[in-house]
């Protein structure tokens, strides 16, 4: 090669490597909503009594003995004693920062702490401790907006979890064209990310099912509760099962304090499908997965092993689902970030062979969320939002669609546990005990009232 030419090609090299590597800062200033962080150390320190809290945004809600516990969305769980129904009596609250899901067997109380896995000692409500914690077992959560004008500044993780937003005038500098890295698309519903948790700003009061929805205790355990139709947490014999993210279920072990991790599965990857997993029911031996494009069953009958059996799909939206011997009933929603679809509806499925569920009957509904089940009376409870609270007797599941016996109305409604003749049902006005009879009567016992 000539010289002259391979000191041009040498020069041309070395301004071009000098040209890839220059770092170009530039600074940025923009108005946005700047998260406003919990450190670890505060996260990790705060479970404790504040029993004087009252009632603001009820979610998840859990029957245990004579207890309802109802968590009070990401702020942490009121304790009231339901020995008699017809005058609940609020006798604690246990503050856990970031809390959505709950579940409680043997005293213990498993709830999810924005990252963290804790498990708190309710013998006395009143006087609660923790006993464990499984650190960063869950998702990094990020709540929802108030303020959609603005985008979400940069999230530092390093700083602890996000409680809030501010709206502030921020500067940043950055390189080689990096500003502006942050969440500006986020849709209210999609704001939510996963940490067992799908956040919504005004917190959301999901639905329990009826006593077909016993957790399933161990045989050294008959202490368990009752869980629901859209719960994000189930307990079967001595492991917890978690939905960690959109696609995965965790399952811990809870012998110990730790709460070691045993196991995960992606039950629409194993199905061969796709899909957001949104709820867990177990009934039985069976464990039924409630997604946005339909349902999915596993055999849990050694509950560290779960084995995927069978899936039905549906159209893209909300699916919660119960279940008992012969039929699941699941309900599809619309209007949410479940999916695109504009179904309203019940579905009801026959599950006999497990291995092979069909669809037998569909009833148009309003907006329904969460159902319970009495199996004694043939009953089923649909929460249908603003039309209420519907009930159906599914004697003939081919006419179910014919037989509506009751439709309390009234009451924007979101949830309801069924056991022992009530129908616990929580919405607008609060959560309302009904004593209710199979010709459809539904006889107000008592209202817990939101503050």
């Amino acid at each position: 090669m000539n010289k002259n030419i391979f000191i041009a090609v040498c020069a041309l090299a070395s301004a071009l490597a000098f040209s890839s590597c220059e770092r170009v800062k530039q600074t940025s200033v923009y108005t946005a909503n700047v998260p406003q962080y919990l450190s670890y150390d505060e996260l990790r320190t705060s479970v404790k009594n504040d029993n004087s809290q009252t009632l603001e945004k009820p979610g998840k809600i859990f029957l245990y003995n004579n207890l309802i516990l109802i968590n009070d969305f990401e702020s942490g769980v009121h304790v009231y004693d339901n020995s008699n129904p017809t005058s609940p009596e609020h006798i604690a609250f246990i503050n856990v920062p970031g809390n959505v899901d709950i579940a409680v067997r043997d005293n213990i109380l498993y709830v999810d702490s924005y990252v963290d896995l804790v498990a708190i000692d309710i013998s006395d409500p009143t006087d609660v401790r923790e006993i464990g914690r499984a650190e960063d077992a869950l998702s990094y959560t990020i709540p929802s907006l108030d303020n959609w004008e603005y985008p979400v500044s940069r999230i530092d993780q390093s700083k602890g979890v996000i409680t809030d937003y501010k709206v502030e005038e921020i500067e940043e500098t950055c390189v080689n064209e990096e500003c502006h890295v942050y969440y500006s698309n986020m849709t209210d519903e999609w704001a939510g990310t996963w940490g067992g948790t799908m956040m919504s700003d005004q917190g959301t009061a999901v639905s329990f099912s009826g006593n077909a929805n016993n957790v399933r205790s161990s045989a050294a355990s008959n202490q368990s509760g009752i869980a629901g139709s859209m719960a994000r947490f189930m307990l079967i014999d001595n492991f917890l099962y978690v939905i960690s993210d959109e696609n995965t279920v965790d399952v811990f072990d809870i012998n110990t304090s730790s709460m070691q991790k045993v196991t995960e599965f992606q039950p629409w990857n194993e199905a061969g499908g796709f899909g957001f997993i949104e709820t867990l029911f177990t009934f039985k031996d069976h464990l039924f997965i409630g997604s946005n494009s339909g349902m999915l069953a596993y055999d849990v009958s050694d509950a560290s092993n779960p084995t995927y059996l069978s899936s039905y799909s549906h159209m893209t939206s909300c699916d919660p689902v119960v279940a008992n011997d012969d039929y699941a009933f699941v309900t599809l929603r619309s209007g949410s970030m479940c999916g695109w679809g504009n179904d309203n509806q019940l579905d009801v499925l026959d599950i006999e062979d497990i291995m092979s569920p069909s669809i037998l009957r569909t009833v148009g509904l309003t907006n329904p969320h969460g159902l319970g089940i009495d199996d004694n009376e043939k009953m089923l409870f649909i929460c249908d939002g603003t039309a209420g609270l519907k009930v159906f007797d599914y004697t003939n599941v081919l006419q179910i669609d014919q037989n509506q016996i009751a439709n309390v109305t009234g009451n924007e409604t979101y949830d309801v546990i069924v056991f022992n003749g009530i129908a616990h049902v929580i919405g607008t006005q609060g959560l309302v005990q009904y004593n209710y009879s199979t010709d459809g009567t539904m006889d107000v016992l008592s209202t817990i009232s939101l503050d």
